[in-house]
Parts: structure tokens; C-alpha cells; sequence
């Protein structure tokens, strides 16, 4: 005697996280530029959005959501804001320490990779020293901290093309210092 084979019914929770999940997909770049306004990062903005994907699979969704495109945005906001204040956490919590210690290359498998990563921090450490403090302050905003030029410019009072200047200058003069680096160190 041949059986068909049932299958079960999908659980109104699956059909709806599935509903979210491709509502997602379809919003996928307002969701990066949501995280980008409050990160100020695209690789931030792009882990965000992966991590918005992973919360709509596992999050318990007891309601019905009558609003998905506003639930999946606030999930991506509420993900970026805490981005920021762990960032600001770590930031202050590591704030007194040698920059070094935080250097990317700190996670090399290399100890030489390791050293010749953080030296090459040194380096442009120093270079930014020797730049006058308005040319260093846009750089670190703009760079770091990830300010707009134009709000920079703002700030310290000189205009956007200014910032730009800046910090076209600032990136010069690492690059130049890390050539010199290079050009001294034996083959």
C-alpha cells in the first residue's frame, strides 16, 4: 500500500520570519545606509546588516508584526547604536593604554608580522606629530573618528575644501614616512 507522504504545515512563526528574512534581502542597502549614518563605517554597516539577518533568524517573535519594514529597521538601528556604544565602551576602557597594544596587526599569527605591523603604526604615529595640529585634528576626525568633511569643517572653521586639503596632506605624509621606512630597512 503506497502512503503519500504528508508534509506539515509551516508554523505561522516560520512563514512570518521567512516573510521578515526576504523583506530584508529586498532592503538590504537602506538597511546598510541606517547602520552607516550611526557607525560611520561601511564595514561596520555591512557586519550590522549581516547581524540584522542573524537576530530576524533566532529572535522569538511571539506577535504578528503588522509593520515589517519598520521592525527590520529598528532591529538594524537598535544593532548600530549598540555598535557605538561598545565602541565607546572599548575607546574609553583602552584609553590610557599604548596604542599599540590595539594595533591590527595584533592579531597576526606572526610575531614578525605582529612587530613589523606595529612599528609601521609607530611610524605613522610620529608622522602625524610633526603635522600642524589643525591638519592632524581633521585627519584623526575624518579618519578615526569618522566625521563628515563638512562637519569638520564647520567645527574648526575653515571650509570643506580645506578638510579635504588637510587631509589629503595627512595621508600623504604617512604614506611618504612609510615609504622612507621601507627604503631604510636592509633587504
Amino acid at each position: 500500500m503506497h502512503q503519500a507522504s504528508q508534509t506539515a504545515p509551516i508554523p505561522k512563526d516560520q512563514f512570518q520570519r521567512q516573510a521578515l528574512l526576504t523583506i530584508a534581502k529586498s532592503q538590504e542597502g537602506k538597511l546598510r545606509r541606517v547602520a552607516h549614518s550611526i557607525v560611520k563605517c561601511p564595514h561596520l554597516a555591512d557586519d550590522i546588516v549581516q547581524d540584522t539577518y542573524a537576530k530576524l533568524l533566532t529572535a522569538q517573535i511571539d506577535t504578528e508584526v503588522t509593520t515589517p519594514s519598520a521592525f527590520i529597521t529598528r532591529i538594524a538601528r537598535n544593532m548600530a547604536i549598540d555598535k557605538v556604544r561598545q565602541i565607546t565602551f572599548e575607546r574609553t576602557l583602552f584609553a590610557d593604554s599604548d596604542p599599540t597594544d590595539l594595533c591590527p596587526a595584533g592579531n597576526a599569527d606572526c610575531p614578525e608580522a605582529r612587530l613589523s605591523g606595529c612599528q609601521a603604526l609607530r611610524v605613522i604615529e610620529n608622522a602625524l606629530k610633526e603635522l600642524p595640529p589643525h591638519v592632524r585634528t581633521a585627519f584623526y576626525r575624518h579618519r578615526v573618528d569618522g566625521f563628515a568633511q563638512n562637519v569638520i569643517a564647520k567645527d574648526i572653521g575653515v571650509s570643506k575644501a580645506s578638510v579635504c586639503a588637510y587631509i589629503h596632506q595627512a595621508d600623504q605624509r604617512c604614506r611618504q614616512a612609510l615609504h622612507n621606512v621601507e627604503l631604510t630597512r636592509p633587504a
